[in-house]
């Protein structure tokens, strides 16, 4: 069965985004900056908490034009999706497995991987991917360990600041399911940022690239007016967003685990403090979404798991039902 899901999940993680979320030039935004950086990924212009991904591309081998860089980060996109639906097939069952691979296909994520080009996001998915995989695999404890301290690192030297909120995330999920796991969440976390730091000293003392307060400098910028005016506007459509086809289900989720509905509230306030509010609240809620479906799985009856799978079906359906879009810089933004 696991080989039909490999089969099936590449099918559909390679097809369904693509005619879901068709746009226009002026829908996309592109990220030119990661050709040059993955030319030459340590340099004075290297991101020094986004360094991960311009290496990942330089290290390929394959970059020789932008469009490059596209294919690359589709590839990414298209493993972490059959890595999820593998496993959950895997760990839970073929049915739900295949509904998640359609799920996420037509989840706003990948409406944002297809309309945001060039960003380090599609391997921060992977990895946070991996690392949902990694914790609620049966491995044994010190290899586990181990393996999570790497996905962690990476994901620091990936986006740092992005990742770490992220992480306390699905690890606050993660928690609140099973308070046992809280030496699996803390151990790793503690070794990785040590790790980091003193990567970080190397990188400083050895490379050109330098420290700078960017990120720090833009989040200063969002309170007060800035924050009034990036969130009042459009609020129906800002909410429909947020989901698109998979409000049904995420509805059904939050009637059943009401634990949910504050988790995914509070990855919302988050996204609120950000110009890109809709891209920001996809990457933190779409692991979050996950988890609490395979929690749900794993406590339901019968009936209650094939109404989530017909649910599940709905999404691609809803979302051909009307003009799909996003919201950035507190405007609502049409693919076409």
């Amino acid at each position: 069965m696991v080989l039909i899901s490999i089969g099936f999940s590449i099918f559909i993680f390679k097809w369904l985004p693509k005619e879901l979320f068709v746009s226009s030039f002026e829908a996309k935004v592109y990220n030119s900056g990661f050709y040059l950086l993955s030319l030459n990924p340590i340099s004075a212009n290297t991101p020094w908490d986004q360094w991960f991904t311009p290496f990942f591309l330089w290290a390929t081998g394959l970059v020789s034009s932008p469009e490059d860089i596209v294919s690359i980060l589709d590839f990414v996109n298209i493993v972490s999706g059959v890595s999820i639906v593998c496993f959950v097939t895997y760990r839970f069952h073929w049915s739900l497995g295949m509904c998640l691979g359609v799920l996420l296909a037509s989840s706003p994520l990948f409406l944002i991987f297809k309309t945001w080009i060039g960003f380090s996001d599609p391997i921060t998915f992977l990895l946070i991917s991996f690392y949902m995989i990694l914790f609620l695999s049966p491995i044994v404890y010190h290899w586990k360990w181990i393996l999570l301290t790497l996905i962690l690192f990476l994901g620091f030297s990936n986006h740092c600041f992005q990742f770490i909120v992220l992480v306390s995330i699905v690890g606050m999920v993660l928690f609140l399911e099973d308070k046992t796991r809280w030496k699996l969440l803390v151990y790793p976390s503690l070794t990785s940022a040590l790790l980091y730091s003193i990567f970080l000293i190397f990188l400083f003392s050895t490379t050109d690239v330098v420290w700078n307060q960017t990120r720090v400098s833009v989040f200063s910028n969002m309170f007060g007016e800035e924050f009034v005016r990036m969130n009042v506007s459009e609020p129906i459509l800002g909410t429909i967003g947020l989901f698109h086809g998979l409000w049904p289900i995420v509805l059904f989720l939050m009637y059943k685990r009401p634990v949910s509905f504050f988790v995914l509230l509070f990855c919302y306030l988050i996204s609120m403090l950000t110009y890109d509010t809709n891209r920001v609240f996809a990457i933190l809620s779409t692991p979050v979404f996950v988890l609490y479906l395979l929690e749900f799985w794993n406590h339901s009856k019968f009936f209650e798991k094939y109404l989530l799978i017909s649910l599940g079906i709905l999404s691609p359906v809803m979302i051909t039902l009307y003009p799909l879009f996003y919201k950035w810089d507190g405007r609502i933004i049409y693919l076409q």
